[in-house]
C-alpha cells in the first residue's frame, strides 16, 4: 500500500544526517460545528438543533446564551428532546464544549453536564429552581456525571442558583473568565485540535538504527 508513495518521498524528506523517515502523512484535524442552543419556547427550532447534533462530529461547541433559558412553561421537561440529546452524545464520535453565558436554569442544565469541557463567563449562574415541575429526568443522570450526588441533592433541594466559581469548585466548570478569555480558551481549543498536522513514519531497520544512535550518545 505504502510502496510508491515511500519510494517518492523519501528524497524529499531525508535530513541532513542521513535519517529517512519512510513516509509522510498529512492528518486533518477534527470537525469543529457550533450551535447556538435554541429559545425553550421554539420547538422548531429546537427539533433543527437535534437534526444538527446528530449528524455532527470532531468538536461539537454549544452555545447557551438565551434569555429564555428559563423554561416558564416546562416544554424541555415535558418534552422528549434533552433525552435524544443525552443519547446522542454518548453514542457519537464528538467532544462537546459547552460555553455558558448568563443564567443556566432548569433543564438547560443538562447540556453542560452531558459535555466534556464547559466553559463560562463570569457572570454565569447555575440552578435547578422548582426542579419537580421544570426538570427533565435526564438532567439529574447527567448531573451525575460531573456532580457527586450531594452536591446533586443540594442543587435540586435548596434551589438557590450558584456563580461560576462555586460550580467550577464543584465539578460542573472547567474554565471560568471573562468573555474574552472564553472566546479565546475556545479559540486555542479550536487550532489546537483541528489544525491539520503531519506525521512522520520510518522503516523498522530506521527506527532501530535511530533508538541506538540516541542510546549511545
Amino acid at each position: 500500500m505504502a510502496g510508491s508513495k515511500t519510494q517518492a518521498s523519501k528524497s524529499d524528506l531525508q535530513d541532513d544526517e542521513g535519517h529517512l523517515p519512510a513516509f509522510k502523512a498529512d492528518v486533518p484535524g477534527l470537525t469543529c460545528m457550533t450551535l447556538e442552543v435554541p429559545s425553550v419556547q421554539s420547538k422548531d427550532a429546537w427539533n433543527s438543533f437535534l437534526q444538527l447534533l446528530s449528524l455532527a462530529d470532531g468538536i461539537v461547541i454549544l452555545r447557551i446564551a438565551d434569555e429564555a433559558a428559563h423554561d416558564q412553561d416546562g416544554y424541555l421537561a415535558k418534552s422528549p428532546l434533552l433525552a435524544e440529546v443525552y443519547e446522542i452524545t454518548e453514542s457519537r464520535p464528538m467532544f462537546v464544549v459547552c460555553v455558558c453565558k448568563g443564567p443556566v436554569r432548569a433543564s438547560l442544565m443538562t447540556l453542560p453536564a452531558l459535555s466534556q469541557l464547559v466553559v463560562a463567563t463570569e457572570d454565569s449562574s447555575f440552578g435547578l429552581p422548582k426542579y419537580r415541575h421544570d426538570l427533565h429526568p435526564i438532567t439529574s443522570i447527567a448531573l451525575k456525571k460531573r456532580l457527586m450526588d450531594k452536591a446533586v441533592r443540594r442543587l435540586q433541594l435548596v434551589g438557590d442558583p450558584i456563580d461560576a466559581s462555586e460550580a467550577q469548585r464543584l465539578g460542573l466548570v472547567d474554565f471560568v473568565g471573562s468573555e474574552s478569555d472564553v472566546e479565546n480558551e475556545i479559540c486555542r481549543l479550536i487550532y489546537r485540535n483541528c489544525s491539520p498536522s503531519s506525521q512522520y513514519f520510518m522503516y523498522k531497520s530506521d527506527l532501530v538504527k535511530a533508538m541506538r544512535e540516541k542510546e549511545e550518545n
